[in-house]
C-alpha cells in the first residue's frame, strides 16, 4: 500500500475557541495533514505562511486586519504553492467567490462538527494527493503541435518562406496555438532543468508536469530535447501573471519531485518567427545560473548606454551559419551590409560581429572544404592563418583565458550587486512609503518587475528578514519615535505609520515591544494626548 503524503497545514481563524478546538481535537496525522502553526488574525497567518510556507492554510474568510480575500491575494503572490480551505459563514459565499482564482481548494460552512471537517479534510488531502501524482506521474498528451512548436524554437530557418509569419499563423491555428492567424499575442520561451545535485534529472515526462502547472495561467507548449523542458509560452493579454506561475513551478516541482528547479526566460517575442531566438536566450541563461539551486532567470535588460542589436540582425546572425551554405550571393552579401551597418559607431559591437561572421565562415569552410582549399580561400580574402600569428602559443592561451575568468568574474559580481542592489531599492520603498497603508510585498515587488516571492527570500538572504517584518520594524521604530517625543493622538500616530484601524497598530505595537502606545507613553516618558 502507497505512503500517504504528509502535507503541512496552518489554521487561522479571529474565534479563539473554534481555532483552539480545530488545532487539538483534528487527528491532522491519521489524516495525512501536520499542524505546523496557528494565527488569531490575517496579519499573523501572512507572517506564518512566509515563514513556514505551509501546503494548506485552512482560514475563516472574514478575520481582524487582513480579510479572507485579501489573505488568499497575499498567499497566492507569495506562495502559489499553498492552497487555501476557506471556513465561515454561509452569508460570506458570494464574498468568497472573489477568491476561487487564489488557489481555493474547498469552502467550508459554519457550524461544522469535527467529524464533518475531519472527513472535509481528507477530501481535501485526496484532492492535493491527486494533484501532486499528476505531476509525479503525468500521461502523455496529444501533440499535434510538436511538428510546429520543435523545429520553430530549435532549428535555424534558412529559407525565407519559413520565417512568413502569415505561413506560421495558419499552422498555428492548426496547432491549436493560436485561435485565429490575426490574433494579437505575445510569445515567450522558457528552457527548465530538474537537476539532483550536480545531476541532470529532465526527462521527457516531465514536460508534461510543466504545462499541468503553466497552463493555469497561459497556453503552454512543452517538450523535452537536450536535457531541458523547452517550453513556448503564448498569451494574448500580457505575461504579468508569469513571476507568479514560475513560482509555483520552482514550489512544485521542489515539494512533489523534491529536485532542483532552473528556469531560463526569454525576453517577450511578439512573432512565431522570433521564437528561435528566444529559445537561445533561454537556454543560454540556464548555462549561466549558478549550479546547485533553484530559481528563475530572466533575460536582462541590457546596460545604460547600450544600444540593442536590432532584432531582425539578430535573426540574421542566428541564420548566418545556413546561408553561408545555401543563400544566393546578392542575398547574402545585401544582409552582411545590414550586419555591418548596424553596427554604427558602437567599436565593440563592430568587433563583435567581426568575429561572429569569421566565426561562421570558418565554420562553412571546415565543414564543406579540405584544409588545403579552406586555407587557401582565407588567404585569397586576406585572412591570416592565425588571427593572432604576432603573439606567441602560450601568451595567446594566457591572454585568453584571463579575458574568459574576467569575463566570469564581471558578470558574476554584476548578477550578485543585482540581487543587493534590488534589496537596496526594496528598502528604500520601505523608508520612503511606509506611512502608506497600501504599501506591501506585492506593491514593491511589482514596481520592482520581480516576483512577490523571489523578493522576499532575497530580503530574508541579504537584508535579514522578510520583507513583512522589516515593514513593521520601521513602522514600529517611528510610531515609538512619534509616541516619546510628541503629543500626538495615538489614532494620528497610527495613521502617520500606515495604519487607518488604531486596533491594528495597537495589535502590531504590542505584539512588537510587549507593551500598548498608551503603556509607552505612561510608563516611557512620552508626552501626553493632546485633549
Amino acid at each position: 500500500m502507497e505512503e500517504k503524503r504528509i502535507y503541512t497545514v496552518v489554521v487561522a481563524d479571529d474565534e479563539t475557541e473554534l481555532r483552539e478546538a480545530v488545532c487539538q481535537m483534528v487527528r491532522w496525522e491519521e489524516i495525512g495533514f501536520r499542524l505546523v502553526g496557528s494565527a488569531g488574525n490575517g496579519l499573523d497567518a501572512i507572517q506564518l505562511v512566509e515563514q513556514l510556507q505551509p501546503d494548506l492554510l485552512l482560514t475563516d474568510i472574514r478575520m481582524p486586519f487582513i480579510s479572507g480575500v485579501e489573505l488568499a491575494r497575499q498567499v497566492r503572490e507569495l506562495r502559489p504553492c499553498t492552497q487555501i480551505a476557506f471556513l465561515s459563514g454561509y452569508d460570506d459565499f458570494e464574498y468568497a467567490q472573489q477568491a476561487i482564482a487564489y488557489n481555493v481548494i474547498r469552502y467550508l460552512l459554519k457550524p461544522i462538527g469535527m467529524v464533518e471537517l475531519t472527513e472535509a479534510l481528507g477530501e481535501i488531502h485526496q484532492k492535493m494527493e491527486q494533484a501532486d501524482r499528476s505531476l509525479s506521474e503525468p500521461g502523455r498528451g496529444p501533440a499535434d503541435w510538436l511538428a510546429l512548436v520543435a523545429p520553430l524554437l530549435l532549428d535555424e530557418f534558412t529559407e525565407e518562406q519559413e520565417l512568413d509569419g502569415a505561413a506560421l499563423a495558419e499552422e498555428a491555428v492548426r496547432a491549436g496555438i493560436l485561435a485565429e492567424p490575426s490574433e494579437a499575442v505575445q510569445f515567450t520561451v522558457l528552457a527548465t532543468e530538474l537537476r539532483s545535485g550536480e545531476e541532470n534529472r529532465t526527462a521527457a515526462e516531465t514536460a508534461r508536469a510543466v504545462d499541468l502547472i503553466l497552463e493555469k495561467y497561459f497556453r503552454s507548449r512543452s517538450f523535452c530535447a537536450g536535457g531541458r523542458v523547452l517550453t513556448l509560452l503564448v498569451t494574448d493579454r500580457d505575461f504579468s501573471d508569469l513571476p507568479i506561475a514560475l513560482d509555483e513551478l520552482v514550489q512544485a516541482v521542489g515539494r512533489v519531485l523534491e529536485l532542483q528547479c532552473r528556469v531560463g526566460v526569454s525576453r517577450p517575442a511578439d512573432s512565431l518567427a522570433r521564437c528561435h531566438g528566444a529559445c537561445r536566450e533561454a537556454v543560454d541563461l540556464l548555462r549561466t545560473a549558478p549550479a546547485g539551486e533553484s530559481g528563475v532567470y530572466h533575460a536582462p535588460a541590457l546596460p545604460e548606454g547600450r544600444t540593442p542589436l536590432p532584432e531582425e540582425i539578430g535573426e540574421v546572425l542566428d541564420r548566418l551559419d545556413g546561408m553561408i551554405r545555401s543563400a544566393g550571393r546578392g542575398e547574402l552579401e545585401g544582409q552582411l551590409v545590414r550586419i555591418f551597418a548596424a553596427c554604427g559607431e558602437d567599436g565593440s559591437l563592430r568587433d563583435l560581429m567581426v568575429l561572429q561572421l569569421l566565426a561562421a565562415s570558418f565554420r562553412a569552410l571546415h565543414a564543406a572544404l579540405p584544409a588545403e582549399q579552406a586555407a587557401e580561400a582565407r588567404r585569397r580574402c586576406r585572412i591570416p592563418d592565425s588571427l593572432f600569428s604576432g603573439i606567441p602559443e602560450r601568451e595567446l592561451q594566457r591572454r585568453v583565458t584571463d579575458l574568459c575568468l574576467t569575463a566570469r568574474d564581471l558578470i558574476a559580481n554584476q548578477r550578485k550587486e543585482g540581487v543587493s542592489l534590488l534589496c537596496d531599492k526594496a528598502m528604500e520603498a520601505i523608508n520612503r512609503s511606509y506611512m502608506d497603508e497600501g504599501l506591501s510585498l506585492g506593491t514593491v515587488s511589482e514596481e520592482l518587475h520581480v516576483s512577490p516571492n523571489y523578493l522576499s527570500a532575497n530580503m530574508k538572504k541579504y537584508a535579514g528578514d522578510t520583507f513583512i517584518n522589516l515593514l513593521i520594524k520601521k513602522r514600529m521604530e517611528v510610531a515609538q519615535e512619534l509616541l516619546t517625543t510628541t503629543s500626538l493622538k495615538i489614532l494620528e500616530v497610527a495613521r502617520r505609520c500606515g495604519y487607518s484601524d488604531q486596533h491594528y497598530f495597537s495589535y502590531c505595537f504590542k505584539k512588537y515591544y510587549g507593551l500598548s502606545p498608551a503603556q509607552l507613553r505612561r510608563g516611557g516618558g512620552g508626552k501626553e494626548e493632546r485633549p
